[in-house]
C-alpha cells in the first residue's frame, strides 16, 4: 500500500533536517532562509527535548534563529543525516505519526537522536504539530 501523504511527511523530515544543517552549520546562512522553518510549525507546535523540556513554538523559534551557524567549523563541518525514517500510524484529516533517528556530527562527536513526529499534510505543506525527541545510545558527555 502507497501513502502519499506519508511520503510527503518523510520527504518533509529529509528537507527540514537538510535546512537545518546549512542553518546551524554556516554562520552566513541567510535569515531570509528561516521563513522555512516558520512556515512548517504550526501555530500550536510544541516540542519535548531529549532532556525533557516542553517547549511552544515561540521559544522554538526563537532559540533557533539566534543560533544561526552555531556549528560553523570549516575544519569539521556540521553534518545531519536522518536514518531509519519511517510511518508509523496514518490518522484522519492528513495526520501521519513518524519516526526517525537523527545522526549529528558536531565538532568530531556524534550524537543521535530517535524522535517521534506528529505531522500534518495541507495542500500547500507539511505542518510539524508536535516532535519527541530522546537521546539515543551513548547519550553524549555535553
Amino acid at each position: 500500500m502507497t501513502d502519499a501523504i506519508g511520503d510527503r511527511c518523510l520527504a518533509e523530515i529529509e528537507e527540514l533536517h537538510r535546512f537545518f544543517q546549512h542553518w546551524l552549520g554556516d554562520a552566513t546562512a541567510d535569515p531570509v532562509e528561516f521563513a522555512r522553518f516558520e512556515a512548517v510549525s504550526a501555530p500550536d507546535f510544541m516540542m519535548v527535548t531529549p532532556e525533557g523540556a516542553v517547549l511552544d513554538r515561540a521559544t522554538v523559534i526563537d532559540g533557533l534563529r539566534q543560533a544561526r551557524g552555531a556549528h560553523s567549523d570549516a575544519a569539521d563541518p556540521f553534518r545531519i543525516e536522518i536514518r531509519n525514517a519511517a510511518l508509523r500510524i496514518v490518522l484522519p484529516g492528513g495526520f501521519r505519526l513518524c519516526t526517525y533517528d537523527e545522526w549529528q556530527r558536531v565538532r568530531g562527536v556524534e550524537r543521535t537522536r530517535r524522535s517521534t513526529a506528529l505531522l500534518e499534510a495541507r495542500d500547500d505543506r507539511v505542518l510539524w504539530r508536535h516532535l519527541q525527541e530522546t537521546w539515543a545510545e551513548p547519550k553524549p558527555s555535553n
